[in-house]
């Protein structure tokens, strides 16, 4: 390594081409780079192993006990707006994304956290990837060719999206990647640079959207701070798999723990259980059915407990304000956001646990049933189907008008969107699809066919529970 930083050092002609000069001076920052990583405590305790003859996968390195850390990672080397390694790019969209908001709202009507999230790591990305002596070079060239599904879509390919779940998909993304272009235009950094294409924006996305990783914040900071998305740039974890379980896919946690006698910052990956040397590692790819996880990736995972659907209603009880009174009562059943009342169904049609809860208790709490000795109640809350008659003398008829109420919304919906998936396609299209070679459409083809099946179930099951 002396030798490649005194190379960077001498006059080209001494050298060589120029060319290969800055490669061995960005080999040299990137060397120095994780070796000062490791020095603050980077570990992967992962490798590399073939699984079932024919997949490879992360395992465990070592057992990792109860409540060890399975990876430490210092947060210098993650990519995030805070650990950006350009001090005026970072300085401007501090200013713009979190200090002087109207304009980005005027121009782009930008409201969300998500998008403000977005367009931080996505310009943080675009950054490093201009940069000929990125400490990343390595990560960043394995994702150069990373592509979101939706919008790699033929017209023809598009249509099969129509009437499904994830319909918007393409629409969405687009806006995404757009509003990462022009967007740009207010920053110096980049019009001075060259302003950001159409190509950088979209692979922003992409990695973004497959490489994002959930981190949650310190422990004293989880009632004001809410959850943020970070980039790993290591090597190693392009190779870990996805779980749509969150229970088996470990989340990222920020910590500051105590080496020596210093402080450090880190995200902590936390064994939640004993576990094995050669168990395989999973993360979540966040909280998408398997019809999103084909929009944004082009394929889809086992087992998954995220239902397909996403309407959702806000019943008028609930809030934004955490602080309000009605808020408090449905934060006790864990009804904090509105993706709780997204009507979402299994396979096999029925809806999502926390629906079915959280739909209850905004019945009861809008027709004056409500009693915080439901609180004792949360089996009966979570159960679907219904049982056939209630035990309980003195409430029972609410509880009768709760479930009809939820399997209204249930029937509703899905009647619906049964109607609107036949509507949608015409019998041409299906046999072209049906009988197609084309891997993409065997895909879509295989998740509208899901669709139609959930959807299906779901009328079903709702008709017996009315009867």
């Amino acid at each position: 390594m002396a030798r490649l930083l005194l190379l960077c050092v001498l006059p080209w002609p001494l050298f060589g081409q120029p060319d290969a000069r800055e490669e061995a001076c960005s080999s040299s920052k990137a060397q120095e780079f994780w070796a000062e990583m490791r020095r603050q405590g980077l570990q992967l305790n992962i490798q590399r192993k073939m699984v079932g003859g024919n997949r490879t996968a992360m395992v465990l390195r070592d057992d990792v006990f109860y409540g060890r850390a399975i990876m430490k990672i210092p947060r210098q080397a993650l990519l995030t707006l805070e650990t950006g390694r350009s001090p005026k790019l970072k300085e401007e969209l501090t200013r713009l994304l979190f200090e002087d908001k109207t304009k980005l709202q005027k121009e782009f009507n930008i409201t969300s956290e998500d998008h403000i999230h977005l367009l931080s790591l996505a310009y943080t990305l675009i950054a490093e990837r201009r940069n000929p002596e990125s400490v990343f070079v390595d990560w960043l060239n394995a994702t150069r060719n990373e592509q979101v599904f939706a919008l790699q879509l033929t017209h023809r390919q598009q249509k099969v999206l129509v009437g499904t779940s994830v319909e918007e998909a393409v629409e969405e993304m687009a806006s995404r990647r757009d509003l990462i272009q022009q967007a740009a235009s207010n920053l110096t950094f980049f019009k001075k640079m060259k302003p950001v294409s159409l190509d950088e924006a979209s692979w922003a996305l992409a990695v973004i959207m497959r490489h994002g990783r959930v981190v949650h914040p310190y422990q004293d900071q989880r009632d004001v701070r809410d959850p943020r998305m970070y980039i790993f740039p290591l090597r190693e974890l392009l190779e870990v798999a996805m779980h749509a379980n969150p229970g088996v896919a470990i989340g990222f946690q920020e910590e500051i723990i105590i080496e020596g006698k210093r402080e450090e910052d880190v995200v902590l990956q936390i064994a939640r259980r004993d576990m094995p040397k050669g168990e395989e590692i999973f993360v979540w790819p966040g909280r998408l059915s398997s019809s999103e996880m084909i929009a944004r990736h082009g394929f889809s995972l086992t087992e998954n407990p995220i239902g397909i659907g996403r309407n959702v209603t806000q019943p008028p009880s609930w809030t934004d304000s955490k602080n309000s009174k009605s808020r408090k009562e449905y934060d006790l059943y864990n009804c904090s956001t509105l993706e709780s009342f997204e009507l979402r169904f299994n396979r096999e049609g029925y809806p999502m646990r926390s629906f079915v809860r959280c739909y209850r208790i905004s019945w009861f709490i809008g027709n004056g049933w409500y009693s915080p000795a439901l609180k004792n109640r949360m089996r009966d809350l979570n159960k679907w189907p219904p049982p056939e008659k209630y035990t309980t003398k003195s409430d029972w008829l609410a509880w009768t008008q709760a479930d009809a109420e939820v399997n209204r919304a249930i029937m509703d919906y899905c009647q619906y969107m049964r109607q609107r998936l036949k509507d949608t396609m015409d019998a041409n299209t299906a046999d072209d699809f049906r009988h197609s070679k084309d891997p993409v459409d065997k895909v879509l083809w295989q998740m509208r066919s899901e669709e139609s099946r959930t959807f299906k179930n779901c009328i079903a099951l709702a008709k017996k529970v009315r009867m």
